[in-house]
């Protein structure tokens, strides 16, 4: 039975709702520009080398430091930071733009969807209102701030996006009697979706489910049905799971979410449907959202307790089951629901058990359910308000304005957290004091600050809500990074400590923060300790982590220059080349891993005399970095220093000193005056400066040089250090020549 709906007091254009939508969405998250790089962002984007330049992109599109990277979004964080560098308000506009387009997308789709033939009786005269108001209620929804102020959730945002521009231009394509362009552009959309997250995966199935209960054709034979018909369209369709597999195969290895996942599958499916109620109940009551749920208490067994949850999602999934079957079109509503959640709350583990990014697309089939059940309730008389119809109407349009007002404020209370790490992870804390992720940041916090006691306290505790955390290897790496060396050893024997007290020696988490340990003591000189580590660990990284895992390949480099210093040059050289073959192989030319390989086998040419196939080596690295445009100007770097090191030696001293004066520019442009990476390349430029003194007979130029670098080193590292030795050696010979030789002019 049809309900014939008063007209509205005014029009309500299409182009009229669109701006709405966007002005609505625009002032929900203008506090949004003051959000700062905040968790993955600083790893992903800010200290991601690969987005320092656009061109080749796809070194941008496949380069993800530690986790997956997504070839769209990571492609437009590359182009972020061409245009603004790295300040967040310009990425803020982007993630802000791809939810308005998103927004915008869900309108379309709602408002061709009420007005399909299976719904235009009931819907058709109030499709453009009914869009409106969900698709503005989706958009300024605090819920949908982790996806929209959260920079690096741009993968969500944009794959959601995506998923919305296939599913409107499919509906576009029905309503315009199967339109080839739009049909195009609905697999073009789907492809890109696959491009941007795996989660996209369901598209396919869920355009083809909506063709199945939106079609006007009666039957309930799939292969009599039109959806039959349009076989080809679907077959381009999955052809666009071709182009994830072949993403997901570049990137294997990199899912550390899975790698990390907490207990099996079932565990994983048994936790799931108290998570779902938790979207649910955020969806309709959008308080207590949080940045991270990883205190979030897993579920091993049915117990009484969850039955609830339990029996709720079996009857959302069992009436989804028969409404799809029997083609009932109010079943897309659960069948969308579940859907876009079935990759991540269902039965595949990963790290994570609530996310609420997640939410972003769901969430618009409950925003939809709740707008089109109060409707249908006023329309069938369940819901009376006094003074007729037109009262009602106004009662309805001043309801959902007061809804969208207060998601509006709720949405701008929630993207304050986002101004400073510090903020977020304080709000994180106040719902769970315990979160071993927000006590590894302020841990990270405190650590960057130089306050390491601090630091070390707070790793503790976060050691303490989980054990296997791998917070000490991920501390001590940001100061190998920095070039900290002395700190990162201190991290990790500290961490090691504490791990071995919980752990089993032969844990991931242990083994990792001994490779980190041994190569902070490489870093520092320590060879003979770094290979002692190694040695007696070798056999269990190779077992545990295997052969190809970075730990494993960088303690056998250590080795390999642990053999060379002990004069079995033979034997170092076969175990360098053998790791650099498979970290080329493994990860790339360019990869970190296999930079250094290289780096090592240099080194061991090197110490067994053969400086000058140590310099070729060094020269065809370099080559291949330019040549490949590697956009790590710390592999460059390293390379560089090492051939200045081995010109130096052979007598080429102002080659030598032309690459110490472009790498001490260069870490002052990247790091700062401040950094020690930064004083250590400039320091190795002075010292190249007064070898070319002495070799040009400067003798008296080039002890003063020493002589000054002597005293700072016989203050910072003490009279009896090697290195401050390796000096007052050249200070006093520099200043025998300059006693025994006139000094010629400048």
């Amino acid at each position: 039975m049809t309900t014939d709906s008063p007209s509205l007091p005014f029009a309500i254009t299409p182009r009229l709702a669109a701006i709405g939508i966007i002005v609505l969405t625009c002032v929900a998250y203008l506090n949004s520009f003051e959000g700062a790089f905040v968790s993955d962002d600083v790893t992903e984007v800010y200290h991601n080398p690969a987005m320092q330049r656009l061109f080749p992109p796809w070194e941008a599109m496949f380069t993800g430091p530690q986790a997956p990277a997504r070839p769209l979004p990571y492609l437009s964080f590359a182009i972020d930071t061409s245009l603004w560098g790295r300040v967040p308000f310009g990425f803020h506009v982007t993630n802000l733009l791809v939810h308005l387009i998103a927004s915008l997308a869900l309108f379309d789709f709602v408002r061709f969807t009420l007005s399909s033939p299976r719904l235009r009786d009931r819907w058709g005269s109030r499709a453009v209102p009914l869009a409106l108001a969900i698709a503005g209620l989706w958009a300024v929804h605090p819920l949908q701030t982790q996806a929209v102020t959260y920079i690096y959730q741009r993968i969500e945002s944009m794959a959601g996006m995506f998923c919305l521009l296939s599913l409107a231009a499919f509906a576009r394509a029905a309503a315009s009697d199967w339109s080839r362009t739009w049909l195009f552009g609905s697999v073009a959309a789907c492809a890109a979706a696959m491009a941007c997250k795996e989660n996209a995966v369901v598209l396919p199935v869920l355009i083809v489910l909506y063709d199945w209960l939106f079609s006007p054709a009666a039957t309930t034979a799939l292969w009599r049905s039109d959806v039959w018909r349009r076989r080809f369209y679907y077959l381009a369709l999955a052809l666009t799971w071709l182009l994830l597999a072949a993403i997901i195969a570049s990137q294997a290895g990199r899912y550390q979410e899975f790698g990390d996942a907490k207990g099996s599958p079932l565990t994983y499916a048994l936790t799931q449907p108290g998570v779902i109620l938790h979207y649910l109940r955020l969806a309709i009551w959008p308080v207590g959202l949080c940045f991270d749920y990883s205190g979030w208490p897993e579920v091993r067994s049915v117990t009484v307790a969850q039955l609830p949850a339990y029996l709720t999602i079996a009857a959302m999934v069992i009436l989804t089951v028969i409404g799809t079957i029997q083609r009932r079109p109010e079943a897309w509503l659960g069948v969308m629901f579940l859907g876009t959640l079935a990759p991540t709350s269902s039965v595949l583990p990963v790290e994570a058990f609530v996310n609420e990014h997640r939410m972003y697309l769901p969430l618009a089939p409950v925003v939809a359910a709740i707008v089109l059940g109060v409707t249908a309730a006023f329309d069938r008389g369940a819901l009376r308000l006094p003074g007729g119809a037109r009262s009602a109407e106004r009662y309805a349009l001043g309801a959902i304005g007061v809804v969208i007002v207060a998601l509006m404020i709720g949405t701008q209370l929630r993207n304050r957290q986002y101004s400073s790490p510090a903020f977020l992870w304080i709000d994180v804390l106040n719902h769970d004091p315990g979160n071993y992720r927000a006590l590894w940041s302020f841990a990270d916090i405190m650590s960057e600050m130089g306050k390491e006691a601090e630091a070390f306290q707070l790793a503790d505790k976060a050691l303490e809500r989980k054990p296997t955390c791998d917070i000490y290897n991920r501390l001590a790496t940001v100061h190998l990074m920095k070039g900290n060396y002395d700190a990162a050893e201190r991290f990790c024997r500290h961490g090691l400590e504490r791990q071995l007290a919980v752990l089993p020696s032969d844990h991931r988490a242990v083994l990792a923060t001994q490779g980190d340990l041994a190569t902070a003591l490489r870093m520092h000189g320590k060879i003979a300790e770094a290979d002692a580590i190694c040695t007696g660990v070798i056999a269990t990284m190779r077992k545990v982590l295997g052969s190809d895992h970075p730990v494993t390949l960088s303690a056998e480099q250590i080795m390999a220059e642990g053999l060379a210093k002990r004069g079995d040059f033979q034997s170092a050289e076969a175990l360098v080349r053998d790791v650099l073959a498979r970290a080329r192989k493994t990860r790339g030319q360019t990869d970190p891993i296999a930079i250094n390989s290289t780096v090592a086998l240099a080194r061991v040419l090197d110490e067994a005399g053969r400086t000058a196939d140590a310099q070729r080596v060094i020269q065809e690295a370099i080559d291949t970095v330019i040549r490949q445009g590697s956009r790590r100007e710390h592999d460059r770097l390293m390379l560089e220093d090492l051939s200045a090191e081995f010109l130096q030696r052979d007598g080429r001293i102002d080659e030598a000193v032309a690459i110490r004066r472009r790498q001490a520019e260069l870490c002052e442009r990247l790091h700062g005056k401040n950094n020690p990476l930064t004083a250590s390349a400039r320091i190795k430029y002075v010292l190249a400066t007064a070898a070319q003194a002495d070799a040009r007979g400067n003798h008296a130029q080039a002890a003063e040089i020493y002589a000054q670098l002597y005293e700072n080193y016989r203050q910072s590292l003490g009279a009896d250090h090697v290195k401050t030795l390796d000096l007052e050696s050249k200070l006093n010979a520099a200043r025998s020549r300059a006693a025994s030789a006139p000094q010629p002019s400048p």
